[in-house]
C-alpha cells in the first residue's frame, strides 16, 4: 500500500509538469533522469512512465530515449470530437437528476475561475474548470465517460494551457460557463445543450497561431 501511494504520487508529480510544459513537449527525459529530479527511486518513475505513454504523454523508443509527446494536432480533433459527443449526450441525464445543490455548485465554481482569471492563475482555473465538467457528468450518472475523458484528453488539455500561457485568458470562458450554469438553472436542455457546443468548439484554440509560434511543441 505504501508503494502504491509513493507511486501514485511521483506519477502525478510528473504528469502535472508536462501538462502545464514545466516538462515542455519534445524534451528527452530517461527514468534515471526523472528519478533525479523528483527525488524517488528508479521502480516508481518506471511505472509512472509506463502510465504516461499509455496516456500518450511520452513517447517511448525501446533501446534508445524516451520523450514528452508533442502535441499532436489530429489527436486533438480526436479528443475533442469524443469530449463533444460525451458531453452533449449526457445533457438530457443530468436535467432529470440536477439539483438547487447542483446549480449553486456550478455557480460557485464559477467564481472560483473568474478569480482565478484576476490572479492570472492558469493551474487553478483549468483544475476548477475540469472539475465543473466532471460535476456535470457525475449528476448525470457517467462516471465512467468522465473518467475516459480526463485520461485520454491529455494533448488537448496541453493545448488549452498553452493557449492560456501564450494568449492570455479568454473572457468568453467566463460567460459560456454562466450560460452552462443559467440553462442547467432553468432545466433547458436545449440551451444547455447549445452553449456545452460553443463552449468546446473545435477551432477555439486557434491550433494553426499556436502552431507557428511553437513549432517545436505542437506537430
Amino acid at each position: 500500500m505504501p508503494n502504491e501511494s509513493l507511486n501514485d504520487k511521483v506519477y502525478q508529480k510528473i504528469k502535472t509538469d508536462i501538462m502545464h510544459l514545466i516538462l515542455e513537449p519534445g524534451v528527452a527525459v530517461s527514468v534515471q533522469k526523472l528519478a533525479d529530479a523528483y527525488g524517488s527511486s528508479r521502480t516508481p518513475v518506471r511505472e509512472a512512465v509506463v502510465r504516461l505513454q499509455q496516456e500518450g504523454l511520452v513517447i517511448i523508443y525501446p533501446q534508445a530515449r524516451t520523450i514528452v509527446s508533442p502535441i499532436n494536432t489530429n489527436r486533438i480533433y480526436e479528443e475533442c470530437f469524443i469530449r463533444k459527443s460525451l458531453e452533449l449526450a449526457m445533457v438530457e441525464s443530468f436535467i432529470k437528476n440536477c439539483s438547487t445543490f447542483i446549480i449553486d455548485t456550478l455557480g460557485s465554481m464559477n467564481s472560483i475561475m473568474h478569480r482565478a482569471v484576476e490572479r492570472l492563475s492558469i493551474a487553478e482555473f483549468l483544475a476548477t474548470d475540469n472539475r465543473f465538467h466532471r460535476l456535470l457528468f457525475e449528476t448525470a450518472g457517467q462516471y465512467l465517460a468522465c473518467d475516459f475523458i480526463e485520461s485520454s484528453n491529455t494533448h488537448y488539455d496541453r493545448l488549452r494551457y498553452l493557449s492560456i500561457k501564450h494568449r492570455g485568458f479568454d473572457s468568453d470562458d467566463l460567460a459560456e460557463h454562466r450560460a452552462i450554469v443559467d440553462a442547467a438553472g432553468r432545466r433547458d436542455g436545449g440551451n444547455m445543450r447549445e452553449a456545452l457546443a460553443g463552449h468546446l468548439r473545435e477551432g477555439k484554440y486557434q491550433i494553426r497561431e499556436l502552431q507557428k509560434a511553437y513549432p517545436a511543441y505542437i506537430m
